[in-house]
């Protein structure tokens, strides 16, 4: 399993593009989130392989990227998958007059279904868990394992239980911390976000191995961000940042 983070940032691309994480296998590839990350997605991934993608949840800075899909996406057939609703929420923004053509336009070579997925379903060579997390609306976590190793995702979410259940003894926890400490404590469970010490005591109490902070805050700079880690170091020791193209091997 390799992970590709090709999008770390939440809201609008600033200083970084939105959500957007690869996950290769084997037998396929998967998507975490279409933010604008996605852009990048055909220099990096092996269209060869069946590939879909999981969506977390129906904001635009997870769901912007799929609008460059028929210059991104190369291979044969693709899946969108997500909770209940993914293909009306889809159709809204790729549908006139938010967007010229549909899917089953000529501009796209390949053929785009859609999935709703429950909370644990086979997809390529994988097993895929989802559990409800808590934002200000609905988001899915998602959890995927293959050939013995796990990854857990778990984006636009304050810390929940849910999380902690479904990161049990997990290879990485990909958890959000768009708040630093300081901005955590003003803001506080309004906006539906983690701070860094709360991922990290979500992955200490899961059992998790790795942590990697994820979904900052579109301003904050390389030295925001380091003391972030050093704050959720503090909780969890093996705890790192993520980055935009940031390679990770399981």
């Amino acid at each position: 399993m390799e992970i590709t983070f090709l999008g770390t940032r939440g809201w609008y691309s600033k200083k970084g593009q939105t959500s957007c994480v690869l996950v290769e296998t084997k037998g396929g590839n998967y998507v975490l989130d279409a933010g604008t990350g996605m852009y990048w997605m055909d220099e990096v991934m092996d269209s060869r392989k069946p590939t879909c993608i999981l969506l977390s949840h129906f904001h635009l800075d997870h769901i912007v990227g799929i609008a460059s899909l028929s210059k991104t996406f190369q291979g044969k057939e693709l899946t969108i998958c997500g909770q209940k609703g993914v293909e009306k929420a889809i159709d809204r923004i790729m549908k006139k007059p938010i967007y010229p053509f549909y899917f089953d336009s000529p501009m796209y070579d390949f053929k785009v279904r859609f999935r709703e997925l429950g909370k644990e379903q086979r997809i390529f060579d994988s097993v895929v868990k989802t559990a409800q997390l808590s934002h200000s609306d609905p988001v899915l976590g998602y959890r995927i394992e293959n050939d013995g190793k796990s990854l857990v995702y778990a984006t636009d979410t304050l810390p929940c239980e849910a999380t902690v259940k479904l990161a049990q003894g997990c290879d990485i926890l990909v958890h959000e911390t768009y708040f630093s400490e300081e901005d955590f404590k003003e803001v506080g469970n309004v906006a539906g976000h983690s701070s860094p010490r709360e991922a990290a005591r979500i992955a200490r109490e899961a059992g998790a191995k790795g942590l990697f902070l994820f979904h900052f805050r579109p301003g904050y700079d390389e030295r925001t961000i380091a003391g972030m880690v050093r704050d959720a170091r503090k909780v969890f020791k093996n705890t790192f940042a993520s980055k935009d193209f940031l390679k990770v091997k399981l």
